[in-house]
């Protein structure tokens, strides 16, 4: 006899899969709530240190980490996500991430501005400037990263000398609002060695100038306030500047400067500009950091690395031979550029080795295992890029918990099928506070048209879902390799797309829509002659088994 839970678990897949019917409410959601409890059963556990617990139970309730260790029990209302192949690690934290926003445009007319005294928007100076109020990115438009294992970045403005202030944000699934991923508003001002919008500092002379003016203006104004403040006599009120306010912090070492530099020499001159007024960087980018290494160790300055990297135009990485074969010798430009995409990749296992503090980053992508994968492959070890991914970056933004997966602490974590960096890992979940993201597969794609089996027609579909069996139409129109139709149900019809057929192999989905909600159903099978047969995943609410019959024209092949 099935207990109570199995029957309700299938009436409600069975009712999902059917669409419902017309006499519910008409409030009623298609989307069903996130399971009171989850629990990862028989899990590897890897923490931030690379070390690892094989065998463990992981249960999560509501926002945090309930229990966690190998005598854990299963708890009777969890949704069980098991397998060997399952691998926890805490969520990664890209430090130079990506989230959508949208600076306006200057209003100015161009005729009238005096490009030695052009207003700071063109000149690129703008460090009280916030990203986060002009963010506008909220869960959803954040669900690409969060796939790929991020549970939270940094996002800094980009595209001007003193560019603004960047946001640090959680990228949580059920944020409605930008402003409900904020974790700290105002991070530290992003700086770059770029000149002005066709006015003065248009040289990196110039821009070098210009920095250093804007310090030496930031610590005259300060000393006049103090000096007003001391005895007004004789002295006017000073007026506020809030871009001057945000240098003033940064000469105070209340707030770090993320500075991007990517070649040695521009490193160099950073490092020398953080000598000279004591303010402390942050390098962003750091593709050559490398080649400095021991000045950056010396100094305990940080770098984000990106892992964004600019794809070879003459060297084809993917037709090197083995050493063990002759290679075709590479021309030239071929060998120098070879040469440099190595030294990219081998950057931050030098970092490493030398000491250096940094973390590994999407470069603003939102993207950053496969660039991972290549990193480890050429001498970063995998706890040294477990560390650059979570831990390091989340210290470094001031918010440690961030990288712990423990019981008590907030459940934000990924779960890979397989180590993360396997050449066939993949995603399998994302936490954050408690709220599953499903990675989303890639869908199938069509095989050739003339291997494709005759799928045309109308079927008759018989559905188990956990005991509850239900009947329904599938109406097909076959063009090749692909089709699209329409399924029936109880009266109710729902839209089938995205079909494709690969062989005798059919992939769809069914799309269902109740009460404002939508919720898309992934069908696969096996078609044999006028008989197909194969299953029903919709998600969350669990997997179907179906069989068909052909009841009209299509025809088998």
């Amino acid at each position: 006899m099935e207990s109570n839970g199995a029957l309700a678990r299938a009436s409600v897949l069975a009712a999902a899969i059917f669409l419902m019917g017309p006499s519910l409410a008409a409030g009623q959601y298609v989307e069903v709530p996130p399971a009171p409890a989850y629990a990862l059963e028989g899990v590897t556990v890897v923490d931030a240190g690379g070390r690892r617990q094989e065998g463990v139970t992981l249960v999560v309730r509501g926002a945090l980490i309930e229990a966690l260790g190998r005598d854990a029990t299963v708890p009777a209302d969890a949704r069980v996500l098991a397998g060997e192949d399952l691998v926890v690690y805490p969520g990664l934290v890209d430090a130079n991430g990506e989230a959508d926003h949208a600076f306006p445009s200057p209003d100015i007319d161009r005729d009238k501005v005096e490009i030695w005294n052009a207003p700071r928007s063109l000149q690129g100076f703008m460090p009280a400037r916030r990203l986060v109020s002009h963010l506008t990115a909220d869960g959803e438009d954040v669900a690409g990263p969060r796939r790929e294992g991020i549970v939270a970045a940094a996002v800094h403005p980009s595209g001007a000398m003193m560019g603004g202030r960047g946001a640090l944000l959680l990228y949580r699934v059920d944020a409605a609002t930008p402003g409900a991923m904020v974790l700290e508003p105002a991070l530290g001002p992003k700086l770059e060695l770029r000149g002005g919008q066709g006015v003065y500092p248009a040289t990196l002379f110039g821009v070098m100038a210009f920095i250093r003016q804007a310090f030496e203006d930031a610590r005259h104004l300060d000393a006049v306030v103090r000096a007003h403040a001391d005895d007004p006599r004789g002295l006017t009120m000073p007026a506020y500047d809030p871009d001057y306010e945000v240098l003033q912090q940064v000469l105070a070492g209340t707030l770090p400067v993320y500075f991007e530099a990517s070649a040695a020499v521009d490193i160099l001159r950073v490092l020398g500009l953080a000598d000279e007024y004591g303010f402390r960087p942050v390098i962003v980018g750091g593709g050559e950091a490398w080649k400095v290494a021991d000045e950056l160790k010396r100094r305990s300055v940080p770098v984000l690395v990106d892992l964004d990297f600019p794809e070879p135009r003459r060297w084809d990485p993917e037709k090197a031979e083995p050493d063990s074969v002759p290679a075709t010798p590479l021309d030239a430009a071929a060998l120098r550029e070879k040469e440099e995409m190595e030294d990219l990749y081998a950057n931050p296992g030098r970092l490493a080795e030398a000491g250096v503090t940094f973390a590994l980053t999407s470069g603003g992508t939102g993207e950053i295992l496969e660039g991972v994968r290549t990193v480890v492959e050429h001498g970063l070890s995998e706890a040294a890029a477990i560390r650059a991914l979570t831990r390091t970056p989340a210290e470094l933004l001031g918010v440690p918990e961030l990288a712990r997966v423990e019981a008590g602490m907030p459940a934000t974590f990924l779960v890979s099928r397989g180590p993360l960096f396997g050449e066939d890992a993949k995603v399998a979940y994302t936490f954050v506070e408690g709220r599953l993201e499903e990675a989303s597969e890639a869908r199938p794609a069509a095989g050739s048209a003339e291997d494709a089996v005759a799928f045309g027609g109308e079927w008759q579909l018989t559905i188990d879902a956990d005991g509850q069996v239900m009947e329904a139409t599938l109406t097909v129109e076959q063009e090749g390799a692909t089709f699209t139709g329409t399924m029936s149900m109880m009266g109710q019809e729902m839209e089938v797309r995205d079909g494709v057929i690969d062989g005798n192999e059919v992939s769809m989905v069914a799309v269902m829509e109740q009460g404002g909600q939508t919720l898309e159903v992934e069908i696969t099978g096996t078609v044999e002659g006028d008989r197909a047969s194969g299953e029903a995943d919709a998600g969350p609410m669990g997997v179907a088994r179906w069989t068909a019959r052909r009841v009209a024209p299509g025809g088998a092949r």
